[in-house]
């Protein structure tokens, strides 16, 4: 549950109406376990996770954000390193460009003693990683083949190549994982435990096979746009079903559980609902499993998520990644879709922008939006700061990062 104590709450400015808020808090004196920072990334995901005992941390980093992302990933790189902590991962959940490429500029600006010292692995699905563990010959999208591509600003395999590339320029290639499938389990520094939920060996054999480079000109795929559908009521959304995601790209992405003391934490990525489930079963777990927080699939694309993956990863608190692309996402269909399943339960979305004023204007929610669920607190949109919001003991999420 969502802790109050000892909080001062302050209105967003331009927000009128949606209880929207920033929650500063008194933090003296605690002792928090897991951090994790949703960082602004644009359209794409970028997030920090520092856990440990007090003065014992170690970090992990998922994705990059876009290009506009990279310094700051660099400056955390350095500043981890600075302080005598290790980073046990960087995870690059798949290839597209709001994922990669500010951890591609953020790499690229830290010197390679500091990365040889401080990075111990990364996850990232290679071309030849899925042709070796899966026996395969490599299709028409070879990695040899696309060597010699440039980065364009629309990230697919040949920057994904070029990835590569500059982790051996560092001398960190050999610590890269390339074959990363759900039912793995790893177990990291002061005893976390990760678990792979997506993608299945299906995913990945077809990723293999079906190289798709990104391109923002067709980007309108993946998504299903918000224009029309925010004038319904979130009550009439609820019956709407949800889509379904064709990219390649993003069936591919590494979806995970990270488990320490007692706290669980699901990130989704872009993954698909299907794909989780088959790896949620293929761990074992028992559902539905609860977990403290989920990082909502794409952005909150509805194509992304399902009443069946809400129900089975059950919580109260979602983080969303996103600045409102072009009025794409969230997709207001998933959120009515997480309040039908929470029955009566709050929601609570921690966000990196405030998309309903920066994409929407404030009109994303109606008016009985506002009435029946808002006002009510039924579901309350969070907009964490450098002082943070505590989600549970030992658990809180930072929308900034201060040192």
């Amino acid at each position: 549950m969502i802790q109050k104590e000892g909080r001062k709450w302050i209105r967003l400015p331009k927000n009128s109406d949606i209880m929207s808020i920033v929650c500063h808090l008194n933090t003296e004196g605690r002792d928090f376990m897991v951090n994790i920072y949703l960082l602004p990334a644009d359209e794409g995901d970028f997030i920090w996770v520092r856990y440990g005992d007090d003065g014992n941390y170690a970090n992990i980093l998922i994705d990059g954000g876009t290009k506009d992302s990279g310094a700051e990933y660099a400056e955390i790189i350095e500043w981890i390193g600075s302080h005598g902590e290790k980073i046990e991962a960087l995870v690059l959940t798949h290839i597209d460009y709001d994922h990669l490429q500010g951890a591609v500029e953020g790499i690229g600006k830290v010197p390679a003693d500091m990365l040889q010292k401080v990075v111990k692995r990364i996850l990232f699905n290679t071309c030849r990683g899925i042709s070796r563990e899966q026996k395969q010959r490599v299709g028409r999208y070879a990695e040899d083949q696309v060597k010699g591509k440039k980065f364009t600003g629309a990230y697919g395999i040949g920057e994904a190549v070029a990835f590569m590339d500059l982790l051996e320029e560092k001398g960190i290639s050999g610590r890269v994982v390339d074959y990363v499938v759900s039912g793995m389990e790893m177990f990291w520094d002061k005893h976390a435990c990760v678990k792979v939920i997506s993608p299945g060996s299906d995913e990945l054999k077809r990723f293999l096979n079906h190289w798709e480079p990104y391109c923002k000109e067709n980007d309108v795929l993946s998504y299903t746009t918000n224009l029309e559908m925010v004038q319904d009521d979130l009550m009439v959304l609820m019956e709407d079903k949800l889509g379904y995601d064709s990219s390649v790209n993003n069936e591919a992405s590494i979806a995970f559980l990270f488990e320490y003391e007692g706290i669980r934490i699901a990130f989704l990525a872009d993954a698909k609902p299907a794909a989780c489930m088959r790896g949620l079963k293929e761990l074992g777990v028992q559902m539905p499993y609860h977990v403290d927080v989920v990082k909502l699939s794409h952005h909150g694309s509805r194509n992304n998520t399902s009443d069946m993956l809400i129900k089975n990863l059950e919580t109260e608190a979602y983080m969303l990644s996103t600045n409102g692309h072009r009025q794409k996402v969230p997709n207001k269909a998933t959120i009515a879709h997480l309040l039908k399943n929470a029955e009566g339960k709050k929601v609570c979305l921690f966000c990196n922008y405030d998309w309903w004023e920066i994409a929407y204007h404030g009109k994303f929610f109606t008016s009985n939006d506002k009435k029946r669920f808002l006002t009510t607190n039924h579901l309350e949109l969070f907009l964490p700061d450098e002082n943070g919001v505590t989600v549970k003991e030992g658990l809180k999420i930072y929308g900034e990062w201060a040192v």
